[in-house]
């Protein structure tokens, strides 16, 4: 078989092949490598004499961080010195990218796993992501964000840890910009009737830009004319490219599956938006815009801080033996309890579940038994009080509880608690998951899991 029949041969079968792949061929008696995709995610590494293919840029960096994208449908003909591309057996010419960032992402600098350098980098990636955006005024967001001020409307949409960074984002915009606003998982948006108009944003949450269902949801917006706006970390990525707008976050790489400096860097794209709304539509006054302005200046310090809390270990080696763990919240606070309490789940294997604090006298509280840990988030004034009601309300069902919150108080209705600073509530979601981070790494960690790589997950879901 010819080369030219091999390349034909490919194009051929892959027009005919039904869902998503991403293909490395190799063909006896041929002395090169073929690759090709269809909305999986596929890159192709450009080293020393020498090509790598691999789904995303992580994997290659050890390596090198030279790399193209493939675009659907297109075939690569790679050999050790030389790549060439096709698209209907035609040759195309595709941008060599160089990876921005640093090299050392693919090492754990002392670290005993890459999820908690990642977790310690947190800082760094917040000053980054909102500096890319904000010099400290508010002119510059209103000339670096697009112009948003044309909808009334929002739908976010995305999965996992990125589903619940839209709601925290929901609570944000809805509360500071008094826009209503939709967060839906991508694997149900994308198959429902949507109810929106050409005053309707969709806003596109993933980590990769390359989430399958994400990436479906984002195509039906655009077939019915919706403007769309991704935020994503990956420049380059499917749903960067296909987007009307893109904002990316400055996480660099992570490496652990589980999602750490990411989730934070999306919270705070959703609250630079949330600022910008709020400013644009004159609900927020002179005053309040500066303690915003100096809050932000001063979030990396408070990080930093906050990772310096090991509370966590202390309440890890109580609760690591538990098989059942409940997190507790209301409001923003409800949807860090769901973020933490998947964090915990996916690197730990504890059933641990998030419910609406409320929620918890319609059912749940049967399956409260003694020492079930039930681990409860506080962070607005305004819920407080009803949060600590129903945190009596396990406690004298003899659960072990720990209570998260910015404001000391004492009681008998928690067993620990932690403290983290208060700060205004446009920041506040980026520092109080931070010990929920450190509590489920600790978790896992006395649990000899293996926390950057746990069990049946990918860092990348190209699958629906």
């Amino acid at each position: 078989m010819s080369i030219k029949n091999i390349l034909k041969t490919i194009n051929k079968a892959i027009k005919k092949m039904r869902g998503s792949f991403a293909f490395g061929i190799l063909v006896e008696g041929d002395d090169h490598l073929y690759a090709t995709r269809l909305t999986s995610p596929l890159i192709i590494a450009e080293g020393n004499n020498e090509y790598y293919i691999a789904s995303d840029v992580p994997a290659i960096l050890k390596y090198t961080n030279k790399y193209i994208l493939l675009d659907d449908y297109e075939i690569a003909k790679i050999s050790a010195n030389n790549l060439t591309v096709f698209k209907d057996l035609k040759e195309v010419k595709k941008e060599v990218l160089t990876f921005v960032g640093d090299m050392e992402a693919g090492m754990k600098n002392g670290y005993d796993h890459f999820m908690l350098k990642e977790i310690h980098e947190q800082d760094k990636v917040i000053k980054n992501t909102i500096g890319y955006y904000f010099d400290g005024t508010i002119e510059s967001i209103i000339k670096n964000l697009p112009d948003l001020t044309k909808y009334n409307k929002i739908d976010i949409v995305a999965c996992g840890s990125a589903y619940h960074t839209g709601l925290v984002g929901k609570s944000l915009i809805e509360k500071y910009a008094n826009i209503p606003v939709t967060c839906e998982v991508a694997s149900e948006y994308r198959y429902k009737r949507s109810f929106y108009d050409d005053k309707t944003l969709v806003i596109l949450v993933s980590q990769s830009g390359e989430t399958a269902d994400t990436l479906a949801a984002l195509r039906k917006a655009k077939e019915d004319n919706i403007d769309t706006l991704a935020i994503v970390n990956v420049v380059g990525s499917s749903i960067a490219r296909e987007a009307k707008y893109v904002l990316y976050i400055k996480a660099g790489c992570e490496i652990a599956v589980a999602t750490t400096k990411a989730y934070t860097a999306q919270i705070s794209i959703f609250s630079l938006i949330a600022l910008y709304l709020s400013y644009t539509n004159k609900l927020l006054n002179e005053s309040e815009l500066n303690e915003i302005i100096n809050e932000i200046n001063e979030l990396p310090n408070i990080i930093n801080k906050t990772l310096q809390n090991k509370k966590y270990i202390e309440i890890a080696n109580k609760i690591y033996k538990r098989r059942d763990i409940f997190f507790i919240g209301r409001g923003i606070d409800y949807a860090l309890s769901m973020e933490g309490s998947l964090k915990l789940k996916e690197i730990s294997y504890i059933n641990s579940v998030a419910y609406a604090a409320g929620e918890l006298k319609h059912g749940t509280i049967s399956l409260i038994e003694n020492g079930t840990p039930v681990i409860a988030i506080s962070t607005d004034n305004d819920l407080r009080e009803k949060t600590i009601s129903n945190i009596k309300e396990v406690k004298a069902r003899d659960a072990y509880t720990l209570f998260i919150t910015n404001k000391k108080i004492e009681g008998d209705f928690y067993d620990d608690i932690i403290v983290v600073d208060k700060i205004h509530e446009l920041l506040q979601p980026i520092i109080t998951i931070i010990p929920l981070q450190l509590l489920a790494y600790e978790v896992a960690k006395l649990n000899n899991c293996d926390i950057d790589k746990p069990r049946n997950l990918a860092k990348s879901v190209t699958v629906e």
